[in-house]
């Protein structure tokens, strides 16, 4: 099938011969077994052409179909993704009431009852563990405002607000910034309402650490003394000041020791009268 053309109504057609100028003829080829034959009667077409006609409302169907197409996938994209999204949300909505049940579940009433007095305003005071223990007024207490200093001025800059972590296991945690805006590190602090109340809090906390300071005899251990000395009020063993002082007249020996070590070792490099007469 050396000429193969195309009618304007889609047929493909073998080119037979031109019968006059305008008009050629053809014959129609099929399809049979998967192989393109020729097969029919001859017959007579004005218009050829060199691959299949399409016309306006086929071209157009076929835009819109290629248009859909595209727009269809777009649309399952968008709604794949929206899928997922509200999937996640579902989810991460599910653990926040499946925490929220738990902390109710679990919380103690006393924790509770302080959350209450804090949200009222009837925290006094605040107490602070760890390495460092003291106990500051809540009102108006150094704690309480973010102080910017400089050459010995004090500027207020604002107050530092009290951040709430509450656990799924009903547990309540209070921590406070270094800054009001929540940024810098942070410290446990634990909100009460009255000093006596703080005291007898720093006062367990006292304990427990001079019987850990007690029980170790290595020189590792130490024991806030200072800090602890600090808070009026907390009474300190005799047994752990009688340790700390010794501990402190060991460090002062060894640092003579030390000093003594240095001395001599400078005037033996030193240069004596008659080198530096000579």
């Amino acid at each position: 099938m050396s000429d193969i053309k195309y009618t304007s109504d889609g047929k493909k057609v073998l080119v037979v011969g031109k019968l006059n100028a305008e008009q050629t003829i053809v014959q129609e080829i099929f399809v049979s077994a998967g192989q393109e034959i020729p097969s029919g009667e001859n017959f007579v077409v004005k218009s050829l052409h060199d691959v299949p006609a399409e016309s306006w409302k086929e071209k157009n169907l076929r835009e819109l179909e290629a248009r859909y197409e595209k727009q269809k996938k777009e649309l399952e994209q968008k709604i794949g993704q929206q899928y997922t999204r509200l999937n996640a949300i579902k989810v991460k909505a599910e653990h926040h009431a499946d925490a929220l049940f738990k902390f109710v579940a679990n919380s103690n009433p006393d924790q509770l009852n302080l959350l209450k007095k804090v949200i009222s305003g009837q925290i006094t005071h605040i107490y602070i563990s760890g390495h460092s223990p003291a106990i500051f007024e809540w009102d108006g207490g150094k704690k309480t405002y973010e102080i910017e200093r400089d050459y010995g001025r004090e500027t207020i800059k604002g107050i530092k607000l009290l951040s709430v972590y509450g656990y799924a296991d009903g547990n309540l945690e209070y921590r406070q910034h270094t800054y009001r805006d929540g940024s810098g590190g942070s410290e446990q602090i634990f909100p009460v309402t009255s000093y006596q109340e703080a005291l007898a809090l720093a006062q367990a906390d006292c304990d427990k650490e001079a019987e850990r300071f007690l029980a170790e005899k290595s020189s590792y251990r130490s024991f806030s003394l200072d800090a602890w000395q600090a808070i009026e009020g907390v009474i300190i063993s005799p047994a752990v000041i009688e340790r700390c002082e010794a501990d402190a007249d060991s460090q002062r020996l060894k640092r003579i020791e030390q000093i003594q070590k240095e001395l001599a070792e400078l005037e033996a490099k030193a240069p004596t009268k008659s080198q530096l007469s000579a």
